[in-house]
């Protein structure tokens, strides 16, 4: 007969073993993930508020504001105000902040806020550039925003490992790296791009929807402007033929435009080139260096050139 007793006891230790030593374990290591990330959140939204009020504060104090950049961090390395003034003569300004402030509802509270210090009415053009529609899940995730996220972490624990391995803090939080224009001030930047470039795109149904509803927001509050809605530049390291993908874009954003809202001529959506070569980015397949910044925003300024001249 087959003693059953020392595999019993076995399981029974066990047993005692995940319920008072690893469960508690787990939970503890949790807590202490938990805490963490809300530290991280605490700093970044710290960063957040710096790079905020530099901008309420150029705008208050600068010249008349005529048209505005809006976006994340791929507008504030790529597109320069200051070329647009120069150009167009008329006063841009570059309000791009970083990560979009990470969700939607943040992000339209600061445009809200930043058209309540200039003469709103008198923007004529408005850029939003957004590199959401190139990172699949990351419309979805802007939208969740602060609702309903309880305890849970903002940043997964995979995703903590690498913004700890990658080790690449943000770089333009200080308010001398921007300067009156909102432009970033590239001397206080160090550009070193080793990464592998990615080709990402969302779903075009999702990005469609997104875009739209963020041109009638921008309508919304800029009543007499040109929205251009402007889809970035970035470096993938090969050639990729994106002209289908565009063209349904394209097709699928103006017929959503047309559903939804009523003044459609007074939006467009412009596609940008990627970037040609590896000596065009600075730290980020989406981030230009300096020279990189002038041709992406010459590229703009000849996208706009047809809305100049419309009667």
């Amino acid at each position: 007969m087959t003693d059953l007793g020392w595999p019993m006891l076995s399981m029974v230790n066990a047993n005692r073993f995940i319920s008072k030593g690893a469960i508690p374990l787990v939970l503890v290591a949790y807590a202490v993930y938990v805490w963490i990330d809300h530290a991280h959140a605490t700093h970044r939204n710290d960063e957040w508020d710096g790079d905020v009020k530099v901008h309420m504060q150029n705008v208050q104090n600068g010249r008349g504001v005529e048209a505005l950049l809006f976006g994340g961090s791929n507008a504030i390395y790529g597109l320069s105000a200051e070329y647009l003034s120069y150009h167009m003569r008329i006063n841009w300004y570059n309000a791009s902040l970083y990560g979009e402030l990470g969700t939607i509802s943040r992000y339209e509270n600061f445009v809200r806020e930043l058209s309540a210090r200039i003469d709103r009415t008198k923007a004529r053009y408005v850029v939003y550039s957004s590199l959401l529609p190139y990172q699949m899940g990351a419309i979805a995730e802007a939208k969740k925003g602060e609702q309903g996220e309880g305890i849970k972490p903002s940043v997964s624990v995979l995703g903590q490992i690498v913004q700890y391995v990658s080790g690449r803090p943000r770089q333009a939080s200080d308010p001398s790296q921007r300067n009156s224009f909102g432009d970033i001030v590239f001397e206080s930047v160090k550009c070193a791009f080793t990464d592998s470039p990615e080709h990402r795109r969302e779903e075009e149904d999702v990005s469609a929807d997104f875009l739209v509803d963020k041109a009638i927001f921008f309508a919304s509050v800029f009543p007499n402007a040109s929205i251009l809605i402007v889809m970035p530049s970035e470096y993938y390291g090969a050639s990729f033929d994106d002209s289908i993908v565009e063209q349904n874009l394209r097709t699928k954003f103006y017929g959503l435009l047309r559903q939804k809202y009523h003044f459609e001529g007074m939006v467009k959506i412009i596609f940008q080139p990627p970037y040609s070569s590896i000596t065009q980015v600075c730290d980020s397949q989406s981030h230009a260096n300096e020279d990189a910044r002038v041709w992406r925003t010459q590229n703009l300024f000849e996208s706009i050139q047809p809305i100049i001249s419309r009667p």
